[in-house]
């Protein structure tokens, strides 16, 4: 390290890089990377909440199929991949009513700790673009415009 200028090796006064003439301070570095950590998590529950959605379509298909049913025949009911048993209609339509329940709570959890991270991440985008302005790109493909 001893032949590499000061500015280079971070080891000015709270100064870990520059670039381009830029000091980018420990705090800037710190955000950068909570920004990184936060999209993440943000897409971790943007996906679990997508996944919710489905599997909640999937239950109100079979809520609509389960109307043709007679009163008095038994439909199989799947609680996991291995996992079928049958019951009565009117038992199917309570599975079905607390499966929907549960599924809902689930999609509410997700939505609302990714709407928290994207709250978060628009305050930090902020931030380190009047930090850093054009010399960073916090732009991502578009996920957080989904909603």
């Amino acid at each position: 390290m001893s032949g590499i200028p000061k500015s280079i090796t971070g080891e000015l006064e709270g100064v870990t890089k520059r670039a381009e003439g830029i000091a980018i301070s420990k705090d800037t570095h710190l955000q950068i990377a909570r920004f990184s950590f936060v999209h993440t998590l943000y897409q971790e529950q943007t996906i679990l909440a997508n996944a919710a959605k489905k599997e909640l379509q999937t239950i109100n298909d079979a809520e609509d199929e389960l109307i043709l049913v007679d009163d008095e025949a038994l439909v199989p009911c799947q609680v996991d991949a291995p996992s079928v048993f049958e019951k009565l209609k009117p038992e199917a339509e309570a599975f079905l009513a607390d499966e929907k329940t549960r599924i809902q709570a689930e999609l509410d959890e997700y939505e609302s700790k990714a709407a928290d991270y994207l709250k978060e991440l628009n305050q930090l985008r902020i931030d380190l673009y009047g930090k850093l302005g054009n010399l960073i790109q916090l732009e991502t493909t578009g996920t957080e415009d989904d909603d």
